[in-house]
Formats: structure tokens, sequence, C-alpha cells
């Protein structure tokens, strides 16, 4: 005889990037277990695979390589709050260098936002009478899981982030899909871009947007008010 199943609930949670409306169920112990082995590997590829993979099955997604990292953060946080509760207790290492003591910190998941930068559409204008500029796209989970982690902060895998992210070149006259063109041509205008060109390229980069958590606490031991800064979702696994 087949033994009876728990019904699960379903929640309604919006996409940050494009407001899309997208239902999800809490992850199940089978998922929870898979995202706990790879916390205790502390191996930042392993935790990274098991989000997504968590994610995969818990919303009605039709393409996840789409979505910015952004994207991914948050709906992970969203469904961590509907599957173990909205409360997530951290330890934050006192500021002052004598101290150093471990403070538990409770951070509620709602108090956790995607921080954007205001009026910014990806479009970086070069100057000069022939309109020449590029129009950027934030990293999708895709592009960032094919860069190598040992190389993403070199010069090449800058590079080729630059490169993964670019939408379109344009003119005055036309727009040049990149999907259309030559991966070798794009590397070509990049790099013959000016040192200040190019920096305004990196400030893009700069600004994406990022999960982000902002308090302050005393330090239990020495009572130093500390300023706490989380960005991006591995500072929530601390």
């Amino acid at each position: 005889m087949a033994l009876p199943k728990m019904s699960v609930p379903r929640y309604t949670v919006e996409l940050p990037s494009t407001g899309t409306k997208l239902n999800m169920r809490p992850y199940l112990v089978k998922e929870e277990k898979v995202l706990m082995i790879a916390l205790e590997s502390n191996d930042p590829v392993q935790i990274s695979e098991a989000v997504r993979s968590i994610i995969q099955t818990c919303y009605n997604l039709e393409n996840m390589d789409e979505l910015t990292v952004f994207d991914v953060e948050m709906l992970f946080l969203q469904l961590r709050a509907k599957s173990v509760g909205e409360e997530m207790k951290i330890q934050i290492k006192c500021k002052d260098e004598e101290c150093g003591t471990m403070n538990p910190l409770s951070i509620n998941i709602d108090d956790i936002k995607v921080i954007k930068p205001k009026d910014s559409d990806g479009t970086i204008l070069f100057g000069g009478s022939d309109g020449i500029g590029i129009k950027m796209k934030y990293p999708t989970a895709e592009v960032i899981g094919k860069l190598n982690p040992e190389n993403i902060e070199s010069v090449q895998g800058i590079m080729d982030l630059i490169i993964d992210c670019i939408e379109s070149i344009f003119d005055n006259e036309n727009v040049y899909n990149a999907k259309t063109e030559k991966r070798s041509d794009l590397v070509d205008f990049i790099e013959n871009l000016s040192s200040e060109q190019f920096k305004l390229v990196q400030a893009f980069f700069q600004d994406t947007p990022s999960v982000a958590y902002n308090d302050t606490f005393k330090c239990k031991k020495c009572g130093l008010e500390n300023e706490v800064e989380l960005k991006g979702l591995n500072s929530f696994f601390s």
C-alpha cells in the first residue's frame, strides 16, 4: 500500500528584474539536504550549484539561465523564508581588531532588499559626433556559471564577463546586436576603447544590483557600535 503524501503550499513571488510573478513551493528535506552538504563544503561553486538546483526544482521556471544574478539571490532568499522561516541567524565579527568577538545577529529576510542603481538601463555613450555607444545587460546565472571561478578576477576573466554582457553596440546609423556579431569583433571593439571609455564599462559592473542588508549592532564583549553591510548571497551564509 502506498504511503500518504503531505500536501505542499504554493506561494507567488515577484522576479526582481522584471516584476514577473512566479509560482513557488517550499523546499523539502531532500532538497535542504543538498544545500546543507554544499554549505558544509565551504565551496562557493558547490553552494552556487546547489542554490540553482533548488530554485529550478521549486519554481515554475522555463529557463533559469536567463535570470540575473540578483534574481537568483532574491528568489533563493524568498524560498528560504517560506521553507525554514523569515529569520536568519549569522555570526558577525566585531570590527575592533583587539576584540574580534563573533556576535550573533538575527536578520529578517523581509529586510533584505535588492539595491539597484538609479535611472540605469545599461546604455553607455562614449561621446563624439558618431554617437557610438554600447548597451550592457546584467550578468545572468548562465554567464556567471560558465566563468572559471579561479580566473574571474583576472584580466581575461573580466574581459570574458564584459563580452558576455554586451547586448548591442550602436552609432548614429545602426544598432549591432551582439548575438549576431563575431565574438572576435566584440573583443576588438572593447580593446580599442580608451582608458576613460573602458572605465565607463567597468562602472556598469560596479553598480550591478545585488541583495543587500544594512544595520548596526553593539559588540556583546566590548560594546563597540558596529555597522553591518552585507551584500551578495554568500554574505548571508556566514
